[in-house]
């Protein structure tokens, strides 16, 4: 067997751990700290034995106090509360207690208020079990990591993102979407019956979530050819290419709550967190769709409104993003005459006018990035005019990365998922749609293909309503 051929089973860490290992002799990427995977239909009966496992690996007492960490949802496994189901599990052998988080915004969101209120309810604590969705998750990871980094068992209720197998957590610091370092947890637990029973939307989006796999690579590579990402390796790029070398003729069965369709997806967004985790960044699975998701987030949240599932809103934007890499490979439309050195200025401005309504705080949050970002662009300016120069060969490349707009929407759409801004939920106007994907490049210090579209003169309103034109049907 290749070392490609041992990446793709994410329940098989060793193997996975062997197969990096071997693409990776300098041993450049990080260790892969979780214990144990399970993907199953009994995953849920697991998480007493996966506790022990990881009490014993942390060097922790045999009979611990474990804190549960769930939200106020009341998630349901064949009728019955799953948290009691796993409560029970352990209050045998362990002193349990169980804390509901209440942020106050209906749905749970990773912003300060609610990770002190884990953090908190977890002092004292040997372990944390957490159950719940992406962002349940998130927040348990840095409870564990700010009570001194105690082991922590994941029991996943939906495939909606692919946060649960990585070391990063997604956060909401001064209204504005930002991964920072947390842990890897102990141990993930997919119950596949809990999952396949999850509200249709949130395995649709983290089907939308699973096929950005198929355009960001193409910005982190981009990143890397231009001297602004040190993050790239082989070996990672080889285990994203190995869990999309099959394409995902099961999304049809996403709709449906089909077993198989609800394991392979799960699997897919376990194999996408594993790659972001040992390379030591989530650039690698993040680019043009996943800022424009994020700018939609920052103005709901700016405005106190609901926040859409991130991983429908990524698929959408996945159609966007894969339209503009698809013309950057296959025109001429990225040439050396057009290239030109960002002006601080200029760009200042433009983060003034668009977030400036949004408040002082991402205005000043945005400008530091912006400063970032444009003092790493100087440092690597002649890497710039050598990678513009040589684009047609760098094309062939990308093109390996990208999967063409038609395919991805197909897909999409046969997953059940929305494939228009107009149909997510909540519904996004075309004012906003525009807004978001205009303003894209400007909220983080990361470098992605609408940042050299706008450095060369190429990003202009005739362009965005290009790449929008597929994905502003009327619903």
């Amino acid at each position: 067997m290749t070392a490609t051929g041992t990446l793709t089973d994410p329940t098989d860490l060793e193997a996975i751990r062997r197969g990096l290992a071997a693409l990776d002799p300098e041993g450049r990427l990080a260790p892969l700290g979780i214990g144990r995977i399970e993907i199953s239909d009994t995953a849920h009966l697991h998480v007493a034995e996966a506790l022990d496992e990881a009490l014993a690996a942390a060097g922790r007492p045999s009979r611990a106090t474990v804190v549960i960490l769930a939200d106020t949802t009341p998630i349901r496994r064949d009728g019955e509360l799953l948290a009691g189901l796993v409560e029970r599990q352990l209050a045998g052998h362990h002193a349990v207690q169980l804390a509901r988080l209440d942020g106050g915004h209906g749905a749970l969101h990773a912003d300060e208020t609610v990770l002190a209120m884990a953090a908190e309810a977890a002092r004292g604590a040997d372990a944390i079990v957490t159950i719940g969705s992406g962002t349940m998750t998130d927040v348990g990871k840095i409870a564990a990591e700010r009570n001194g980094g105690i082991p922590h068992v994941a029991v996943q209720t939906a495939a909606s993102v692919d946060g649960f197998t990585d070391n990063v957590s997604v956060i909401l610091r001064n209204g504005v979407k930002r991964t920072v370092p947390s842990r890897w947890p102990s141990a993930v637990l997919a119950d596949v019956t809990t999952i396949a029973g999850a509200p249709q939307e949130m395995n649709t989006a983290g089907f939308g979530e699973a096929i950005s796999l198929f355009t960001a690579p193409a910005d982190w590579y981009l990143s890397f050819l231009l001297g602004l990402d040190h993050t790239f390796h082989p070996a990672s790029l080889a285990m994203l290419q190995a869990a999309a070398a099959e394409p995902p003729d099961w999304s049809a069965g996403i709709a449906r709550g089909e077993p198989r369709a609800v394991r392979e997806l799960t699997r897919l967004l376990a194999l996408r967190g594993i790659v972001s985790g040992v390379s030591n960044t989530t650039a690698c699975l993040s680019g043009v769709e996943h800022v424009i998701s994020h700018m939609l987030d920052l103005h709901h949240a700016a405005h106190h409104q609901p926040i859409g599932l991130h991983g429908a809103q990524v698929g959408v934007a996945s159609l966007v993003a894969t339209r503009l890499w698809r013309e950057a490979i296959d025109t001429r439309v990225i040439t050396p005459a057009l290239l030109r050195e960002p002006e601080p200025a200029r760009i200042e401005g433009l983060i003034r006018q668009a977030f400036g309504q949004l408040g002082d705080g991402i205005v000043a949050e945005c400008l530091r990035d912006a400063e970032a970002k444009h003092a790493a662009v100087i440092r690597n300016w002649a890497r710039f005019e050598q990678v513009v120069a040589d684009w047609p060969r760098h094309a062939e490349a990308f093109a390996k990365l990208v999967t063409p707009s038609a395919t991805l929407r197909k897909a999409l759409a046969a997953s059940g998922g929305p494939a228009s801004f107009q149909r997510l939920s909540p519904a996004i106007s075309p004012e906003l749609t525009v807004w978001a994907t205009r303003n894209c490049f400007l909220m983080r210090n990361r470098f992605n293909l609408v940042d050299l579209l706008d450095m060369m003169g190429l990003w202009t309103e005739e362009r965005i309503a290009w790449a929008l034109a597929e994905t502003l049907e009327a619903a």
